[in-house]
């Protein structure tokens, strides 16, 4: 069988992953999960083909696949694998008991997907096991955290080859189609999970100019115009210009594992209230630094660094307008781009494990758009940044 070319899961981390799952539905009082969503079957197997996989509290796991199962035979981590068969049956398929209470991903299955395993469930309670299922994925293993490293280093790179390529002529679509281009040729694994609704995202690296900046419709603090009504944001034909600052928002990928990084360019240089803007954004990123820790209070540390916008002068263009501000500074990472936990008031404690991309962002509209953002991972004793590019560039013509 012809052998792919496919950055491979170990067996014995998979192994690991099954384990803790069932450790946490035994103590959830669940029997098993079952999972359809192509992150978590890709989490559980290595495989990331459409199907379904079954985890029992007590017993081995099942791998059902719909097409190509010899590939899957090949690929996946779960020894059985079986065909997916008529979907009416897979509780019977998978010989699932009708007392049993399984978990699925109620967030993202559509509604009427739900209500048809309902009616087809017989006695089994179907439970919403999203929150459990994320909370597992938010804390990352060695070999997971080695990946996201690779794909921030991938980024850094893009950002140096940026400034070989970007001329104030070029307009935003023309600079980030090039940028992905040299991302997908350099190692990149292409795509970029998100767990938001109607949330695409098809540009690896997102650029926006200053002129072209304007309020967030997605889930991010500022967005270009894009190219269509029907998807007004990321890049657009509007030219960077000379000496007009531009941000680069770029989702390195290695293995499926996402990084997160944006640094602010300028073809020319900046002018002296860009640089203390720019210095009130590094200040920011340093406090984060020296507070991302096990057990600090994310919701406790986003108050603090909003007081730390009004200290530093930029509380009125920091993060959105005051009118329109979005209420968080940052999201874990991992396999999907808006992983848990989440840089907001009401966050949780960081935990050891946990991957976080922090984005501290400026912006006047339509006139200066600012943006550092970092990917870092919470250690037993502090952190450690995975993003290691300067903070800014300015590219000489």
């Amino acid at each position: 069988m012809t052998e792919l070319n496919y950055h491979s899961i170990p067996r014995s981390e998979i192994e690991a992953r099954i384990t803790i799952l069932k450790k946490k539905l035994n103590e959830h009082n669940l029997d098993g999960a079952l999972f359809f969503s192509i992150t978590e079957l890709y989490y559980y197997s290595g495989f990331g083909a459409d199907g379904a996989i079954y985890i029992p509290t007590d017993g081995e796991p099942v791998h059902l696949i719909k097409r190509n199962i010899s590939l899957a035979q090949q690929y996946s981590r779960i020894e059985n694998c079986q065909p997916f068969g008529r979907k009416s049956k897979i509780f019977k398929t998978l010989e699932i008991s009708d007392d049993s209470k399984i978990a699925l991903e109620k967030d993202i299955l559509s509604h009427s997907f739900v209500e048809f395993l309902m009616t087809t469930s017989g006695g089994i309670e179907l439970e919403n096991g999203s929150n459990l299922f994320r909370s597992i994925r938010s804390i990352k293993s060695k070999f997971e955290i080695d990946q996201i490293k690779q794909a921030a280093a991938l980024v850094d790179r893009s950002f140096d080859h940026c400034t070989e390529i970007a001329q104030p002529t070029m307009t935003e679509i023309e600079l980030s189609s090039q940028l992905n281009s040299w991302l997908l040729n350099n190692g990149h694994d292409g795509y970029i999970t998100t767990r938001a609704f109607n949330s695409p995202l098809v540009h690896y690296s997102y650029v926006i100019s200053s002129l072209s900046s304007t309020l967030n419709i997605l889930f991010t603090p500022i967005s270009g115009y894009g190219l269509s009504t029907k998807y007004p944001y990321g890049p657009s034909k509007q030219k960077l210009g000379k000496n007009k600052p531009f941000i680069i928002d770029t989702c390195g990928n290695h293995s499926g594992y996402i990084s997160d990084t944006t640094r602010t360019f300028i073809c020319g240089n900046f002018d002296k209230d860009t640089r203390e803007q720019l210095s009130a954004l590094i200040q920011i990123k340093e406090y984060l630094t020296r507070n991302l820790k096990p057990g600090k209070n994310l919701g406790n540390l986003y108050n603090e660094i909003m007081e730390l916008s009004v200290e530093l002068k930029i509380e009125n263009q920091f993060m959105g307008t005051k009118k329109d501000r979005v209420a968080f500074l940052g999201h874990g990472v991992g396999l999907e781009l808006d992983e848990l936990p989440i840089f907001y008031p009401k966050g949780p404690d960081l935990i050891s494990g946990n991957t976080i991309a922090c984005e501290p962002k400026f912006y006047i509209q339509n006139k200066k758009i600012l943006g550092i953002e970092d990917t870092f991972v919470i250690t037993e004793s502090g952190n450690k940044l995975l993003s290691k590019s300067p903070n800014q560039f300015e590219i000489s013509s």
